[in-house]
């Protein structure tokens, strides 16, 4: 490209024109955005042009080498790599660099084009997290408002039975299950659709001192009352015990676990809920005596989509999302989540919370 063109057309861009002679080892035009991008003196670099290596990120320091050797060839080049700036925040530039041949087809020079592409990759970051958060959401949405629908529906067909024999005693208990289960679900919706979590990238939060074994019990009565769960159920523990969590997502959290317990139970087994209080933290051990986790599926049981997803006992089909939203949700209450199963021997997972 000729000087002068580079010169009438860098003289007013906020992107770098530059070209590079490799006899001279030195600049035959370089414009003044340089300064803005790459920080220091523009008589500086005209000087001594290795110093703007030295703001190079080093991981990209070897694919830059690699670009420039192709320049050498004869190639074009098109890549981006990271500036560390000093007491500030990285950058990420683009360069296109083009050979410049003489009569004998020799490269005798570089020419290209320099742009900070900071905001735009760090828009495309957000968009890519906010898209994330929002499937993310929608996968919570469809996958934790079955559980409190199918307690409805049970307690719907309960009534209806009960009606056409004419038994009455358990109506109060009926109503009351159908409008806890209502709410649980109200309250998914309304956690999900929330203005904070519609405008944050990430999901956040509303920490509150919870008394956990009283959660728990509203949350395993319905399903212990259902007359389509046919599992038992005990709570264990102290009569009270608070923790710092967000009630509505320690709703889904037990939801969750109990329709994981369920699947993998027979009708004749037990599913156990311990809460333990510890110096700082609860402890929560939610055991089932179900059919267990095979060995080597343990690692992936929390993976979003994971490979270790299974048939239920009943041939429920599994997603294979449950256990990944209850490890999201324990962890960004500031808790934590592991689990202890051995095949045909029951299945245990462990949360623990900062005690309030």
């Amino acid at each position: 490209m000729d000087i002068q063109m580079l010169e009438n057309i860098g003289k007013s861009s906020s992107k770098i024109f530059f070209s590079y002679n490799l006899k001279t080892k030195r600049f035959d035009y370089l414009n003044q955005a340089i300064q803005k991008i790459w920080g220091g003196s523009y008589e500086g670099f005209l000087a001594n042009p290795d110093t703007l290596l030295t703001l190079i990120h080093p991981d990209d320091m070897p694919v830059l080498l690699k670009h420039y050797e192709l320049l050498l060839r004869g190639q074009s080049c098109h890549l981006e790599f990271r500036l560390q700036i000093p007491d500030s925040y990285d950058k990420t530039i683009q360069l296109d660099a083009f050979p410049v041949l003489d009569e004998q087809q020799q490269v005798v020079s570089v020419t290209g084009i320099v742009e900070d592409i900071t905001l735009r990759e760090q828009y495309l970051a957000y968009l890519v997290e906010f898209t994330r958060k929002k499937n993310t959401a929608l996968e919570i949405v469809a996958h934790d408002l079955r559980g409190p629908l199918a307690i409805v529906q049970s307690i719907a067909e309960a009534l209806e039975k009960d009606h056409q024999e004419q038994v009455y005693d358990e109506l109060s208990n009926y109503t009351r299950f159908i409008k806890q289960a209502c709410e649980s679900c109200v309250n998914i919706i309304k956690d999900v659709l929330s203005e904070e979590h519609l405008k944050s990238h990430k999901i956040s939060a509303d920490l509150d001192r919870v008394d956990i074994v009283d959660k728990i019990r509203q949350v395993i009565e319905p399903y212990a009352a259902s007359s389509s769960i046919s599992q038992t159920f005990e709570l264990k523990g102290p009569t009270k015990a608070f923790a710092l969590a967000d009630e509505v997502k320690f709703d889904q959290i037990i939801n969750n676990l109990i329709a994981n317990s369920i699947k993998f139970t027979p009708p004749t087994g037990k599913i156990t809920i311990t809460v333990q209080d510890e110096p700082s933290r609860l402890l929560i051990m939610f055991h089932d005596n179900g059919v267990g986790i095979p060995e080597e599926d343990i690692p992936f049981i929390f993976d979003r989509f994971t490979k270790a997803s299974r048939v239920g006992l009943s041939g429920e089909k599994s997603v294979g999302i449950g256990l990944s939203i209850v490890k999201s949700l324990v962890e960004i209450q500031g808790g934590q989540i592991w689990v202890e199963s051995f095949k045909n021997d029951g299945t245990t997972f462990f949360m623990s919370y900062l005690k309030q």
